[in-house]
Order: C-alpha cells, then sequence, then structure tokens
C-alpha cells in the first residue's frame, strides 16, 4: 500500500512539474507579446484544470492586451475567484477588471475591482497601474462633485462649468465628433470619456500632467476648457479607424492638428516661428526625427503637410497610407510626386516672399 501512495506522489509530482514548466513558458511567451500563441496553447491546460489561477490570468491578460475585453472576462474574475492567498495573480486579474469593465462601460464595478487592487496592495506595479487608472478614469474623491452628461457620442465630466456653458460646449462637440468621424468613419468601442477641467493647476496635482492629452485606447480625454474643439478628439476617432500598424508623432498630430477646427492660420505661425528664430523647416527631418521637436514647429507644420496630403491624394488613398504613418510606406503609397510635395511645401514656408 506505501508503494501504491509513493508511485501516486511522484507521479502527481511528475504532472505538477511538467506542468508548472508549461505556465513558465506561457509566461515567457506572453512577456514576448505572442498573445495569440499564447491562448493557443493555454486553453487545453485550462480545460484540464479550469481553477488554475495562473492559467486563468494569462487567458484574461491576453484577451484584454487584444482589446477583447469580453471575452477576457470571465478567466480574470475566476483568477480573482480562485486566488485565496491574495497574490501578486489576484493583484493584476483585478487591476486588468478595472479596465475591461471600463470599456465595456460598467463603471461601478471598474472602479470597484481597481480600489480592490489598491487595497489589496499585492504588488507596487500592480498597485500603482490600479491607482493611475483611477485617476484618469474619474473614480477618486476628486471628481465626486464633477457634473457628469451623457451624450450620443460622448460622457461628459464637467469640473465646474455654468448649465448654459455646458449646453453649448457640449452640442459644439456633437457636431465636430460628427464631422471628423465623417472622414474616418471609425467605429469606437465605446463612447469617448471627455474630461473637461476648468483648473490646469488642478489637474497637475489630481493627474501629474499637463493638459490636454488623450488616451485613444481607453476612449478618454483630458483638457483644459479653452483648448480646440476638435485635436484630443481626433486622437481617439482616427485611432479606431483602421488597425495602425506604425505610428509617427509627425503624422499622428498632424492629423489632430489638422482637425483641430480652430482655423489657425498654420502657415503664418510657420513664417513667424522662422522669422523669429532665423530658422527654416525640413519636413522629412520633423516626420522622422519628430521627438526632438518643439510643439510650436511640429503641430502647425505637421498640420499643414497632412492637409496636402489629403488634398492631393484624396481621403481614401490617405487612409491607406494612415496604417503605416512612416516616410517609407509614405513612398509606396503615394509614389514619387510626394517629394514634390514636400519641395513644394518647403519652398512656400521657407521663402519670404513666396506666393503659391
Amino acid at each position: 500500500m506505501r508503494k501504491i501512495f509513493t508511485s501516486i506522489f511522484i507521479l502527481t509530482s511528475i504532472i505538477s512539474s511538467g506542468q508548472n514548466a508549461a505556465i513558465e513558458d506561457l509566461w515567457k511567451l506572453y512577456n514576448s507579446q505572442d498573445l495569440k500563441t499564447v491562448i493557443e496553447k493555454a486553453k487545453p491546460l485550462i480545460e484540464k484544470d479550469p481553477n488554475n489561477v495562473d492559467l486563468n490570468l494569462l487567458m484574461g491578460r491576453s484577451f484584454a492586451d487584444q482589446a477583447d475585453f469580453k471575452n477576457a472576462l470571465p478567466y480574470l474574475e475566476l483568477t480573482v475567484k480562485n486566488d485565496n492567498n491574495n497574490s501578486w495573480q489576484k493583484a493584476w486579474a483585478l487591476s486588468y477588471l478595472g479596465t475591461c469593465y471600463f470599456m465595456l462601460q460598467d463603471y461601478n464595478n471598474s472602479e470597484s475591482s481597481l480600489n480592490d487592487c489598491i487595497k489589496l496592495n499585492a504588488t507596487k506595479n500592480a498597485t500603482n497601474t490600479a491607482y493611475g487608472q483611477a485617476l484618469l478614469f474619474g473614480f477618486n474623491e476628486f471628481y465626486k462633485t464633477w457634473k457628469i452628461v451623457e451624450t450620443d457620442n460622448f460622457r461628459f465630466h464637467f469640473q465646474d462649468m455654468s448649465a448654459a456653458g455646458v449646453e453649448k460646449y457640449i452640442s459644439e462637440r456633437e457636431v465636430a465628433y460628427k464631422e471628423i468621424n465623417g472622414f474616418f468613419k471609425s467605429t469606437l468601442p465605446k463612447k469617448i470619456d471627455f474630461f473637461v477641467w476648468e483648473s490646469r493647476e488642478d489637474a497637475m496635482k489630481v493627474l501629474h500632467a499637463n493638459l490636454g492629452f488623450s488616451k485613444p485606447n481607453f476612449c478618454i480625454v483630458h483638457l483644459y476648457y479653452q483648448q480646440t474643439i476638435g485635436h484630443e478628439m481626433t486622437h481617439v476617432i482616427s485611432n479606431y479607424t483602421t488597425e495602425i500598424k506604425n505610428k509617427t508623432r509627425f503624422i499622428n498630430e498632424g492629423i489632430a492638428v489638422c482637425f483641430d477646427l480652430s482655423n489657425q492660420d498654420k502657415l503664418k505661425l510657420l513664417k513667424d516661428y522662422i522669422a523669429a528664430n532665423n530658422k527654416q523647416v525640413a519636413i522629412k527631418d520633423c516626420w522622422e526625427n519628430g521627438d526632438k521637436y518643439g510643439e510650436e514647429i511640429l503641430y502647425p507644420l505637421s498640420g499643414l503637410f497632412v492637409k496636402e496630403l489629403i488634398d492631393s491624394f484624396g481621403k481614401e488613398k490617405f487612409l491607406e497610407f494612415f496604417k503605416n504613418q512612416t516616410y517609407d510606406n509614405a513612398k509606396l503609397v503615394f509614389g514619387n510626386k510626394l517629394d514634390l510635395i514636400i519641395e513644394e511645401l518647403e519652398k512656400k514656408i521657407n521663402t519670404e516672399n513666396y506666393f503659391a
């Protein structure tokens, strides 16, 4: 009898060891972001061991990282339910649940999940992530006095604005949404959570960030109430027009400036900059090295250039290029005419008395 129990123990240990090695390999695949392979290989394992915390977390995170929030939920919920040790696995599952519920517009469960992760405090990274998301999503005592107004395309959060001001603000942005998305034809996964700050100083204290900014993956905008109508909104809408494989700062900001609805004279802004700084602009360098340029030059230049691309090649051709925003891909999509447009636009910007 003793030999039988010993044999069973050895067999169980071998199976457990093999499973642990398989899970370890899956985490390596996950860390390399081979998410489809993780799901493919984890499925047969989870069928044999449906309550395994690691396997459920791997599945849940892999689905969520691919923006498949609905399929991620049951795996993340099982991780939380079955992790009796309150380990790092439970912490990350709660953090991810906060994101999934938010993207499915279940705001109460999103807030609860993030708060539970913060209270658990099982791992510094998970706790900090959850705390940052709670601030970003509007789940903080600071927002308790804010007014929330939901419309067809937005969930507005107002820090401080009169009723008449709110009505006008909302009306303008609904009109802008329809105009901008008339170009992109995007289908967003949720309404845009649009945070309208009355105080830049408060935003810096709470978010530790300058206004305005967007988080397109979450369909979130945070901005100062006097900022342009369309810029940050365009970042969110354009993010869902197609699968964008490669973003560049120059084109990504250019599309937002082009559709900011501000009616700024971007050519004049550039000429004023050149006169004040005694510098000329080089579009290709700004495109390929966008991070070394400040907003005062990159924004008007990129906005002017994107408009030129759309006017010259048309909407369909531009959106084809928009998937991969590099100069090399632009050459493939637009052909040799691209360099002629760049040359002509640089001449218009850099020549003092140039008239097109």
